[in-house]
Parts: structure tokens; sequence; C-alpha cells
């Protein structure tokens, strides 16, 4: 993993959900697959002709607020995405190793906080399929700051509203554009390498990154130990 800080120099640990946490196969499911199928049926299209349409719409917003607003689709597509949540909620599911890992987090005594650009109807849908909110003490949503986390202007709000100490955070997120603002702004910084497990581990990223929860504990607790 190559994480060079000293963890018990570290006092608060944000993660965020979507491919950190949680499996990003069910969202890559959700909007390649369920959301175009759908809108393809109710405009009486095609597949393809639907991807090709709705590819470069949904390219328009990436890094921005609306990219993950729920609302901000449902009324552009003229679909009720709160809905197809969901219906396919079934197929939202922790990464391996996630529960030991938060266990082992507040067992040492670190500040967790969820810090994700889901919109608070997918966070609801994805915290009561999980159980995920019982781990952390703070759960934030961008959407209640009005920026994205790939922007400045997020870190700046939330140590406003959260006073927190930059150098001694660290944000855990397989987004390497929220890892750039992150890291800018002063935190440590993880990535993920593979965070849809139906597809290949990314290679070449810019920011030490995990593949295995179990790496992360096992830094962890021989960090402490040596600390001591």
């Amino acid at each position: 993993m190559g994480l060079s800080i000293a963890w018990n120099q570290i006092d608060i640990i944000m993660f965020d959900m979507d491919g950190t946490l949680l499996d990003l196969a069910f969202d890559n499911f959700f909007w390649r697959e369920v959301v175009v199928k759908t809108w393809a049926t109710e405009q009486d299209v095609s597949h393809e002709h639907a991807l090709l349409t709705l590819t470069p719409i949904f390219k328009q917003q990436e890094g921005s607020l609306n990219w993950y607003s729920l609302p901000y689709w449902s009324d552009l597509l003229g679909l009720d995405l709160q809905a197809l949540k969901i219906q396919h909620r079934d197929r939202i599911s922790l990464r391996s190793g996630v529960q030991p890992l938060l266990e082992t987090l507040k067992n040492h005594g670190k500040i967790l906080w969820l810090v994700t650009n889901a919109h608070p109807q997918a966070l609801a849908i994805k915290l009561e399929k999980t159980g995920l909110a019982s781990y952390f003490s703070d759960i934030i949503s961008s959407h209640d700051y009005g920026y994205a986390k790939e922007q400045v202007g997020f870190w700046q709000s939330l140590q406003l509203q959260k006073p927190f100490t930059p150098a001694r955070s660290l944000l855990v997120d397989d987004s390497e554009s929220v890892l750039h603002a992150a890291h800018k702004y002063g935190l440590h910084v993880l990535g993920i390498e593979q965070p849809d497990s139906l597809l290949p581990a990314r290679t070449n990223l810019h920011y030490p990154a995990i593949s295995e929860w179990s790496e992360f504990i096992h830094e962890l607790q021989n960090s402490l130990i040596k600390n001591r």
C-alpha cells in the first residue's frame, strides 16, 4: 500500500461510499444498464440509440453535483430513479472486509466519517440495505454543502461546519479527482485499485491505493504497535 503516514497521527478517517465501502458494480449496472434500458423503453427506441443519446448527456455533468443527483436525472430523463434503485437494491453490496475494517478502526479509537457524493435519496437506500450507518459518527452528503467533493468549495464548507485538521485526517476514496482536491486541501489520501469487482484492477494511479482491506488493517495494526 505504501501509505507513508503514522496512524497514531491520524484522528479522523473519512470514507467514501460507492466504490470504496460498497462495490461499484451496482452503480455501473444501474446507470449503464437499468437506466438506459428503462429510458429506451419509455422513448420506444433501441438500447443502442439510447446509449448513444444518453452517454454525452451524462458526460456533460461528470464531476458536478448534478452528476450524483437522483432528482436531477429523474427530471431530465422523465424516470423515477429512486423507485428504480429500490427495485434493484438487492444488488447493493459491501466490498469484502469492510465490516472488520470499520470495527478495527473504531476499536483503535479512530473517528469515522462517511463522506459521499451520493444524493440523500440514494444514500438512504444504501444505508438501509448495508447497515453502515452505525459505524460512523458523521454521515455527510456533498448535496448538503452545495459542492461535489471534487471541488475545493466542498472541503472549505465542510471544515467550516464540522471543524477538522486536514493534516490529521485521511480520506479514502476511489475517485482520483476527489483525492486530488482533498490532497490539495491538505488531507492524507488513499485510493482504491478495484472499485468495481467485475472490472480489472486499475493501474498507474496517482495516489497510494489498496487492493484489499486486509492490507489496510495490517498496516494500521503494525503502525500502532510500533508507535506505542
